[in-house]
C-alpha cells in the first residue's frame, strides 16, 4: 500500500440519485470516539489524489475525514484519467489554449477537446443534493460526535459549502476556498459560521467579497474572510500551476484552528509555525 493510500477506505452512501462513491479516513490512533468529522467537497478536477491526501491530513488531526465523489453519476468523467482532466481544466480558460493544443499529437488533441466539451456540459444538478446527503450521512453516524461535523470545499466544492450554508443545513462550521458565493438574499438562512479564503487574483470570485461580507453583517451571520496577496484560483492545491506554498500553509493552519474550535476538537489541534502571515481580512 502506498503512502497516499494508507488508511484510505473506499465506501459509499445513498444519495437522492443513487449510491454515491466516497473515500474516508478514520482518525489517527489515540483519537476519541465518537470523533468530530470533516466533509471534504472536491474542486472541479474531481476526487483526486490531492483530495485523498487532504483527507489523510484531517484524519491525523483527529477527524473522521469523508470525501464524496461528486462525479459518481457522471459516466463521461470516468472515461478520463486524472491527468487528462487536470490538463484540460488548466487550459480551459488559457488565452493561448488553441495554440497549445494544436502543437500536441493528434490523439492528445482529441482527448483534450473531449475534456473541454465535458467540462462545459456537465450535469451539475446532482452535486448539491449529494453534498447534502453526505452531510446528513455524517451527522447520523454513531462514530461521529453530535454537533461536530464541519465542511470544507474548494472551487466547485467551495461553492457547495456556501450552498449548504444558505440551505439551512446545521453544521459546526464551514470553510470555503475560492468558491462562488450563494445568492446574497439567502444569507439570512445560514446556520453555521463560515471562513472564506480568497485568491487575490481571481476575477470571477474575489470582487464579490465586499458584498458577501456586507450581506453577512446585515443578516447577523458569522463570516471570517481572508484574501491572500499574490495568489490565483487554486492556490491550495500543490498539483496545480497556481499553487502558492505560503498561502496554502497559512490557510491550512487557519482552517484547522477554526474547525478545532467549532467542533470541540481543541485538544487535538497542535499549532505549528507557518510563514506568510500576510493575508488580510476581506470583511
Amino acid at each position: 500500500m502506498s503512502a497516499a493510500s494508507a488508511g484510505v477506505e473506499r465506501t459509499s452512501f445513498e444519495g437522492p440519485h443513487g449510491p454515491v462513491e466516497a473515500v474516508q479516513v478514520r482518525p489517527a490512533s489515540g483519537g476519541r470516539s465518537p470523533a468530530p468529522a470533516v466533509l471534504i467537497l472536491h474542486e472541479g478536477l474531481g476526487l483526486t489524489v490531492h483530495t485523498i491526501e487532504l483527507a489523510r491530513r484531517f484524519a491525523q488531526e483527529g477527524y473522521l475525514a469523508f470525501a464524496p465523489n461528486l462525479y459518481s453519476h457522471d459516466a463521461t468523467h470516468r472515461t478520463f484519467t486524472e491527468a487528462e482532466v487536470a490538463r484540460g481544466v488548466s487550459l480551459l480558460r488559457a488565452a493561448d489554449r488553441d495554440e497549445v493544443v494544436v502543437r500536441l499529437p493528434a490523439n492528445e488533441q482529441e482527448r483534450l477537446k473531449k475534456v473541454f466539451a465535458w467540462f462545459g456540459s456537465r450535469d451539475t444538478s446532482t452535486y448539491l443534493p449529494d453534498a447534502r446527503a453526505a452531510a446528513a450521512h455524517l451527522v447520523g453516524r454513531s462514530d461521529v460526535r453530535p454537533g461536530g461535523v464541519a465542511a470544507v470545499g474548494f472551487s466547485l466544492g467551495g461553492g457547495l459549502v456556501g450552498q449548504l450554508a444558505v440551505a439551512g443545513v446545521a453544521l459546526a462550521a464551514g470553510a470555503v476556498f475560492y468558491g462562488q458565493a450563494p445568492a446574497l438574499e439567502q444569507v439570512k438562512n445560514v446556520r453555521f459560521p463560515l471562513q472564506v479564503h480568497y485568491a487575490e487574483e481571481d476575477p470571477a470570485i474575489t470582487p464579490r467579497a465586499p458584498a458577501v461580507g456586507e450581506a453577512f453583517r446585515a443578516a447577523g451571520r458569522e463570516l471570517i474572510s481572508f484574501v491572500y496577496p499574490g495568489t490565483r484560483h487554486g492556490f491550495f492545491n500543490e498539483t496545480r500551476p497556481a499553487y502558492h506554498a505560503d498561502a496554502a500553509q497559512l490557510s491550512w493552519r487557519r482552517t484547522r484552528e477554526f474547525f478545532a474550535e467549532r467542533t470541540g476538537n481543541v485538544g487535538q489541534w497542535r499549532p505549528q509555525a507557518v510563514a506568510g502571515e500576510g493575508a488580510r481580512a476581506a470583511g
